[in-house]
């Protein structure tokens, strides 16, 4: 997936679930700085974090199954969504 489907995608989850994305393409620095994985795909530009306020956060099962029929994998953070391609 390009960066540019990954978009797409993305885009589709926060219609489908009524999301805003909150972190997407980060800097080495930036990456470091929030504590990301040193190879994450935010690097990238094919991970975003997502965030439902002031909207309820969807069930994990509900979540997972939007991620899943756009080709991306979801991590369930604390406090937001985290999503990458597959």
């Amino acid at each position: 997936m390009t960066p540019s489907e990954f978009a797409d995608a993305l885009r589709g989850y926060c219609a489908a679930t009524r999301g805003s994305v909150t972190s997407w393409g980060r800097s080495p620095e930036r990456n470091e700085q929030v504590g990301g994985h040193v190879r994450s795909k935010h690097m990238v530009w094919l991970a975003g974090d997502v965030g439902y306020s002031p909207n309820p956060r969807p069930s994990l099962a509900a979540a997972r199954h939007a991620a899943k029929q756009l080709g991306l994998k979801l991590l369930r953070e604390s406090d937001h969504d985290h999503l990458q391609v597959l």
